[in-house]
């Protein structure tokens, strides 16, 4: 069972009791759950994938990222319930070619990660360029079953053509990318503290106002069958939708407990916050500090932002820490 075959069968059973989830998943598989899911565990065991440049369970795998929303210690019936609403599985995927089967999507010589700026080709191309694989020959860029590709024309089936959608133009994605990380941020975001549902819906129309996506409303929900509930807030962004979801009473407040939590998470976070967030640092200059601050199986994208004065940093959880800055070539206080 690969990463494509193991979110296929996850989204099949959202809202499914531990014993759902066994029924589709194999040892295996839920080895790599528990790890992206509690992050206590950050080496290779015998029974999960051994990581490797430009393919690696915790990093550049779809698993890790379907479960960043559940480190609260909810489990895994949680992590299935909210796979479609975490950011980091929006990644982008950059194959030579793509089938389909019913199992579902299968790549050949792929190779996945964050879709930075926003530019699917730009990244993909960058994407293959650090994993030492060569450029795609004439990349196609398209959005199929909610997930982002570029795969070379050729290796397109016709069926994927019939069903895909266009990525989004570069500066729209980049403003969803950088709303999706702002939601679910652990520097100065609603991870980072307990918020109640009217402060997070003041926080995502601020994010919105401050990013630029005019036409975007929020809206407050409760789930009456959340399995973890709890005082605070949490923010889910449905791109198609133009909406940002506040979902009041959907969890408890967030512990510095390493049975739910490394202890990493939380020190990486006052990190960024301390030398990243409250200064006003270049871009270099931040991913140097960054860099220094996270763990070396951990991602530290940049995005240069010429109009911005300083950088700005998110932190999004999964298996691995994520990081992303965007920032001008130099600081203007």
């Amino acid at each position: 069972m690969n990463d494509h075959e193991l979110v296929q069968a996850l989204r099949d059973t959202r809202r499914a009791d531990d014993a759902g989830i066994a029924a589709v998943t194999d040892r295996h598989a839920l080895v790599a759950m528990r790890e992206g899911i509690t992050m206590t565990d950050r080496h290779a065991t015998p029974t999960t994938e051994v990581p490797r440049r430009g393919r690696r369970l915790g990093r550049r795998g779809l698993v890790s990222g379907a479960l960043a929303l559940t480190l609260v210690g909810g489990g895994a019936a949680y992590a299935v319930s909210q796979l479609a609403d975490t950011p980091t599985l929006d990644r982008l995927n950059c194959a030579e070619a793509m089938t389909l089967d019913a199992d579902g999507v299968h790549l050949t010589g792929a190779v996945d990660g964050a879709a930075a700026s926003g530019d699917d080709l730009a990244d993909c191309a960058q994407l293959r360029a650090d994993a030492g694989r060569a450029a795609l020959a004439d990349p196609y860029a398209f959005v199929y079953q909610g997930t982002h590709y570029v795969v070379s024309r050729a290796g397109v089936p016709p069926e994927v053509v019939r069903g895909a959608q266009e990525s989004r133009p570069a500066a729209q994605q980049s403003a969803v990318l950088e709303l999706e990380a702002a939601m679910d941020d652990w520097v100065d975001g609603p991870k980072e503290r307990c918020l109640t549902v009217d402060e997070a819906t003041k926080y995502a129309r601020t994010t919105l106002a401050r990013i630029g996506l005019p036409g975007w409303t929020t809206r407050v929900f409760e789930d009456p069958q959340n399995p973890t509930p709890g005082p605070c807030s949490t923010l889910v962004v449905f791109a198609d939708q133009h909406v940002v979801e506040v979902r009041e009473h959907s969890r408890p407040p967030i512990a510095e407990d390493p049975d739910d939590i490394a202890p990493a998470v939380f020190t990486t976070a006052r990190g960024l916050r301390t030398q990243i967030a409250t200064r006003c640092l270049a871009l270099p200059e931040a991913k140097r500090v960054a860099r220094t601050l996270v763990d070396s199986l951990d991602e530290v994208t940049t995005v240069p932002d010429e109009t911005a004065s300083c950088t700005r940093v998110d932190m999004v959880v999964g298996g691995t820490i994520v990081v992303t800055l965007r920032g001008p070539s130099v600081a203007r206080p």
